[in-house]
């Protein structure tokens, strides 16, 4: 869909205000979508909170400003509920990754068997990466899980593990190793990160041991402390009812437990609570992107 088609379907949906939230990637073009926008008679109220994804809908925040519909950059709908009409816009990268591929191609020298999975801006680039993969030899695996083959979100990783015993590797076809480090926590394959932003292709194994070695020892950690918070998001799509569970098992065991909302969660909003441990029950990539951003052990509550 591109940026007409947007237009199209809010003067459908007959929007006066539309709110507009969009992921830190977009941030340098978003002026020039708004007066694109702006242009067609519809009025823009752009969300500069952090949105990493469609379970962060904002439509309590858009209707008190007086917006009748959202639009949702760089993320599909995949269920969560809104007051308001949601336009989900996928915002494809327009790239060639084959130039980056035939020079990087030796690094992928000792795997036969490849995975290819990527995030939806790149979906388009599967069906050219699979063709020359399979020029020069490979046999290559796809799953669609979700709107489009390969594709995986943050926290749903389903088009890799389904083929992970089919495949020698994965190969991540995205910008920066967020979507690639998340399966290679969860799968027990190598990762590939085909990073189309640094235009070229690194493993993440030696980040996976430092992960898991601070995992680990984070777990041991919440065993023990007996001031312990749980973190938990309003965020529409994030809200986690285990966590009154874990709180009842956690105070049988003497731990003196306190639930902390919050939107964004972040170690500076529990600075001065005196806490010994934390466990999230918010975005899991909180326990696997941010832990070392805590002074303070804390893991995922799936986790414990």
């Amino acid at each position: 869909m591109e940026l007409e088609d947007v237009i199209n379907r809010l003067k459908l949906l007959k929007s006066r205000r539309v709110f507009v939230q969009f992921p830190e990637g977009i941030r340098l073009r978003i002026k020039e979508i708004v007066k694109v926008i702006e242009k067609e008679g519809i009025d823009v109220v752009l969300c500069t909170e952090p949105c990493f994804g469609a379970c962060d809908i904002r439509d309590n925040e858009a209707m008190a400003l007086g917006c009748d519909s959202i639009l949702h950059i760089g993320h599909e709908d995949f269920g969560v509920k809104s007051t308001l009409p949601v336009v989900f816009w996928e915002y494809f990268i327009k790239i060639d990754p084959l130039p980056i591929l035939q020079k990087e191609l030796k690094k992928m020298q000792n795997f036969k068997k490849i995975g290819l999975v990527t995030s939806i801006q790149f979906v388009h680039t599967i069906p050219k990466i699979k063709h020359f993969l399979e020029m020069v030899g490979k046999k290559v695996f796809v799953h669609r899980e979700l709107q489009y083959p390969g594709q995986v979100l943050g926290c749903r990783l389903e088009a890799a593990k389904k083929i992970e015993d089919k495949v020698d590797c994965f190969l991540c076809i995205t910008a920066g190793k967020f979507y690639g480090l998340g399966i290679i926590l969860e799968t027990d394959k190598p990762v590939l990160c085909f990073d189309l932003e640094r235009k070229e292709i690194y493993s993440l194994d030696d980040l996976k041991k430092k992960l898991q070695k601070i995992i680990a020892w984070n777990k041991s950690q919440i065993e023990d402390a007996r001031v312990v918070g749980l973190l938990i998001s309003w965020k529409k799509g994030q809200f986690n009812p285990n966590v009154f569970k874990i709180k009842k098992k956690f105070e049988t065991e003497g731990k003196d437990v306190y639930v902390l909302a919050m939107d964004e969660i972040t170690p500076e909003k529990l600075e001065g609570l005196e806490l010994e441990g934390l466990v999230n029950f918010a975005c899991p990539r909180i326990g696997i992107d941010d832990v070392e951003r805590y002074k303070i052990p804390i893991v995922n509550w799936d986790q414990i």
